[in-house]
């Protein structure tokens, strides 16, 4: 017999959640440092003992805790930060759900000791693993302290596959490192058994944080501001002589909160590649100003995973802030490679781009993204191989031109760059898709789409943006319309305009299979060089490059 359902007792039910918000020590501690953060602290101090298994506290002087609220504090979904529910999708503080000092209360022993400024006492409260024990007036500084003891002793389950007091003293030190960084008004001291390992001024001065944690002095670093209408990227990024064989010094935060966004990490990455050998990695320091209201922190209770609206356009703007900003500053690596006796491309400077025999001429300056690139050949008529200063480049070459498609749609209007299609016709897709495409109809024509909705309810067409260059096969236009309405239906990230975009440019592109000519690849390679990203509008790599370094290890030279 199956057992029977019942409802879960508080108990088990408060160690479930807390078990989402509190994995391990540094948990406790990102939680308790927001949360000092949001009260608009200027001096944080985290002490340790044993890893944080013994104990932990994070004492402030921020605004404090009224003394009448204190106890409300550590009840479940009870925070300052919320009024109604409209604010859950504008989020501006660090903590925001009400569930860390419940969750942290339920795990462990816990007292907080805060005091108002305009207060003449603290307020002393204590719980023993979810219990109540005391509430007391006592004299204390103002801001809070809070006391954490004893962690996951009552569930031996978790505390038994925690890692080693090292391995959390680490990661507790990671976290301290990546905090001081994104808050630099802010003095944080960090405190391990009895002994001050770290200490910021809070001035402001994100060398001089680094230089504390890293001990690398100014020198080694480049400081990094760009804006745009919708983005501020604010830091500093490593000369690429500093780099390190893991990714533990890269930090990046959103509007002051550190996030671990694999996208974000793999841009920056790929910003560096043309500067430090492969699976070497910068020390970055970067804060992006992004609208809150284009930005979700609602993702998971640890409140590291966020997501973005238009996500490719951020990530394109990572891209080319921080590659300018390299080129700017930093010569390209140089890799001498003997071939038929000669020396080619021994340094970027030195590129000299053949003028082509088709009439396109190409820029003697280096590229944003991509260097400048000799075409060699086509190879299973489905990618472009050529040459590079540092590696040979194999280009996909229908991920290639739906990016090149994508930002020209994007871009303007399509006359200049586009032939029109004149299709002048009548489509009825049925009433659902019909009205998806007339509800998004300014976004087509702001495409440079002709198209209207007919007094039936269908869909006429007369014109849409084409690419014939390529020889692209026939635009099956219902097929299209269907497919763009079922974008449209899907629950996407991306605006109306560039799901349109998107699929277009899809529809498009040159196919897997398709022969080019010399001057088609070498005109496609030319038009690659000049978009903001080397990679499809869905995500994926339009070119790998295998390094020339590689390729003598692997030949035995």
């Amino acid at each position: 017999m199956p057992n029977s359902i019942k409802k879960l007792s508080k108990e088990i039910s408060m160690l479930i959640a807390a078990g989402e918000v509190i994995e391990r020590p540094v948990s406790v501690i990102k939680e308790l440092v927001e949360n000092s953060i949001d009260a608009d602290s200027r001096i944080i101090i985290i002490e340790i003992e044993k890893g944080g298994f013994d104990s932990i506290s994070v004492s402030d002087n921020g605004g404090g805790i009224n003394s009448a609220e204190i106890k409300l504090a550590f009840e479940r979904h009870a925070t300052s930060k919320i009024e109604n529910k409209e604010d859950i999708h504008e989020v501006k503080s660090l903590g925001f759900r009400g569930e860390a000092l419940s969750a942290i209360n339920s795990v462990s022993e816990v007292e907080c000791i805060s005091r108002e400024k305009n207060s003449k006492d603290a307020t002393k409260i204590s719980f023993s693993f979810g219990k109540f024990i005391k509430h007391e007036t006592i004299g204390s500084n103002y801001g809070t302290k809070i006391f954490v003891r004893n962690l996951f002793k009552n569930m031996p389950a978790r505390y038994k596959f925690l890692s080693s007091e090292k391995s959390e003293k680490s990661k507790i030190i990671q976290f301290f490192n990546e905090i001081s960084l994104t808050h630099t008004n802010i003095s944080f001291e960090l405190i391990i058994d009895g002994r001050r390992k770290y200490k910021t001024d809070g001035n402001n001065s994100i060398i001089s944080i680094m230089d504390t944690i890293y001990n690398l002095k100014q020198n080694g670093f480049i400081k990094l501001y760009e804006q745009n209408d919708n983005f501020e990227i604010n830091g500093i990024l490593s000369n690429p002589n500093n780099c390190f064989g893991n990714r533990s010094r890269m930090k990046v935060s959103i509007n002051g909160r550190v996030v671990k966004n694999s996208s974000i990490y793999f841009t920056i990455e790929n910003s560096y590649k043309p500067f430090i050998e492969h699976r070497r990695f910068p020390i970055i320091s970067v804060d992006i100003k992004i609208p809150h209201k284009i930005v979700d922190v609602n993702v998971h209770p640890q409140k590291y995973e966020v997501k973005f609206l238009s996500e490719h356009n951020l990530l394109s703007f990572i891209y080319t802030s921080i590659s300018k900003i390299l080129n700017n500053n930093v010569p390209p690596k140089s890799i001498p490679i003997k071939t038929n006796q000669e020396t080619i491309y021994q340094n970027y400077n030195d590129l000299v781009h053949e003028q082509m025999s088709f009439g396109y001429e190409e820029s003697l300056s280096l590229k944003k993204t991509l260097p400048i690139l000799r075409f060699v050949g086509q190879i299973k008529q489905l990618f472009i191989v050529c040459e590079g200063p540092d590696g040979i480049y194999l280009v996909d070459q229908h991920a290639a031109h739906e990016r090149i498609l994508f930002e020209q749609f994007q871009k303007q209007k399509n006359e200049k760059a586009f032939q029109m299609l004149t299709i002048n016709n009548y489509y009825d897709l049925g009433v659902t898709s019909n009205n998806k495409i007339i509800e998004n109809i300014e976004k087509f024509h702001e495409l440079g789409w002709d198209i209207d909705s007919s007094p039936s309810g269908g869909i006429i067409v007369r014109n849409i943006p084409y690419q014939k260059l390529y020889k692209t096969k026939s635009t099956d236009i219902t097929e299209l319309l269907q497919m763009i309405s079922s974008d449209l239906e899907k629950k996407q990230t991306d605006t109306p305009k560039e799901i349109i975009s998107k699929r277009l440019a899809c529809h498009n592109a040159v196919r897997a299979g398709q022969k080019l000519s010399e001057n088609e690849s070498k005109k496609l390679l030319i038009d690659l060089e000049n978009t903001e990203v080397p990679w499809d509008p869905h995500g994926r790599p339009a070119v790998i490059k295998i390094k020339y370094d590689y390729l003598l290890k692997e030949f035995g030279r």
